[in-house]
């Protein structure tokens, strides 16, 4: 059978799937997206608040999956000062395992052992925020885990900063090592379509080809992230991932760009930040069966938050952000055929005018379908539909920008097959 294959990949260099996450965390996370803007305000000063204000704040930043180590370093270290942080309270972790072209006296292909560099653990140690850069996620698995699958002594040092409420944070490949299963790779077609690649052996994981899962660190305990969500249309490979993953998680969480999911631990809350939003995906009533080795999954339940929204991790109660009004009755679109192609594609209208305007926001219609091809006559079908449970917000203030809150919509989808037959 090529869908959900059983069988997890795990790095040759980690002997078993061993679980970093704890149950009950003080500290705090800011897990974006990937394409972080220096002017995202929303982001960048809850980070710093989290992290004792800019005057106090101190940030080990970890360039380990970058392909250009130094100067990520540089570019957020810029960023941070402009927001007030100390420039000598901003320090590089020295571990990376590709050379930077900008630096041409140093090979920072060299620092791929420094994991265990008891000084730059105690750096680490001292400082009140950690930062993860964007890249290959897999390059910072192997630098920071040793080969036994231990901690290294830089990963056992973010771990203290975080148990004693200090803020980790990360973008791109920074975010997706936050949750213990980790994606590494893969597209919604590929992911739908092929399954959980197995004993993947190559350098670049073609992303076609499957879902490709691995180990991460497990700071985020309460499900799977993915990022560059809606911008390169990923959320079939969330639902493959966690139907991989059931028996472990029922929660997704895929984040946009330039978008935060930020988590304290102290008030068990969850809040988006930034430009565009965070879907979140509950498969906890949901069932997968198989139509000639496709997956047919019913009875998801999507809901998707934007800036200021919050949802109780306790409760499961998602709040809104103040302003925002129910759509539920006061539809502002009536449009009886929105469009049906093209969610499980980057180059198409988003997922999230699917289900703002298209359905929740638009009374013409009780429900919307949207068609994605992977063969000249086959493709996937995935139909949203409102149900009593079902809630939209909005408001277009405080800039005039479109702001929506999405409850508990049910999202459904089923392998077809396509016959297009020309008018005559």
């Amino acid at each position: 059978m090529n869908g959900m294959k059983s069988v997890l990949l795990i790095f040759a260099m980690v002997a078993g799937y061993i679980c970093f996450g704890q149950n009950d965390l003080a500290g705090n996370l800011v897990i974006v997206g990937g394409g972080l803007e220096p002017d995202n305000k929303s982001v960048y000063n809850q980070m710093i608040d989290l992290a004792g204000r800019a005057e106090e704040a101190s940030f080990a930043v970890i360039p380990s999956a970058s392909g250009v180590s130094v100067q990520s370093y540089v570019i957020f270290k810029k960023t941070l000062i402009s927001y007030g942080v100390k420039p000598e309270n901003i320090f590089l972790i020295n571990i990376a395992m590709v050379d930077d072209d900008s630096t041409k006296d140093v090979n920072e292909a060299t620092w791929r052992n420094n994991g265990n560099d008891a000084g730059l653990a105690g750096i680490v140690k001292k400082c009140s925020a950690v930062w993860f850069t964007g890249g290959d996620q897999l390059r910072t698995m192997k630098t920071l885990v040793n080969p036994d699958g231990s901690k290294t002594l830089v990963l056992e040092a973010v771990w203290e900063v975080f148990l004693h409420g200090g803020v980790i944070g990360g973008s791109s490949a920074g975010a997706a090592i936050m949750s213990e299963a980790m994606i590494g790779g893969g597209n919604s077609i590929g992911a739908l379509t092929h399954g959980v690649i197995q004993n993947y052996q190559g350098v670049d994981f073609p992303e076609g080809d499957g879902l490709l899962m691995n180990l991460g660190l497990g700071f985020f305990s309460l499900g799977i992230i993915d990022q560059h969500f809606s911008q390169r249309a990923r959320i079939g490979r969330l639902i493959t991932a966690l139907f991989f993953e059931k028996s472990k998680f029922n929660l997704g969480f895929g984040i946009d760009e330039n978008t935060a999911l930020i988590y304290e631990g102290k008030q068990k809350v969850l809040k988006v930040a930034g430009a565009s939003g965070v879907t979140f995906i509950n498969t906890s009533k949901s069932v997968i069966s198989y139509i000639q080795n496709l997956p047919k999954i019913e009875n998801l339940d999507i809901s998707y938050l934007e800036d200021g929204d919050t949802y109780d991790i306790v409760s499961s109660k998602i709040t809104p952000a103040e302003g925002k009004n129910p759509t539920r009755g006061n539809e502002y679109y009536n449009i009886v055929n929105p469009g049906k192609t093209g969610i499980f594609s980057a180059h198409v209208s988003s997922f999230k005018d699917l289900i703002t305007i298209n359905l929740m926001d638009n009374r013409g219609v009780e429900k919307v379908e949207n068609l994605s091809f992977y063969e000249e006559n086959s493709g996937f079908l995935a139909t949203f539909t409102k149900t009593p449970e079902s809630g939209g917000f909005y408001t277009d203030k405080p800039n005039g920008d479109d702001r929506y809150t999405i409850t508990n919509v049910k999202m459904d989808i089923a392998p077809v097959q396509i016959s297009i037959t020309p008018l005559k």
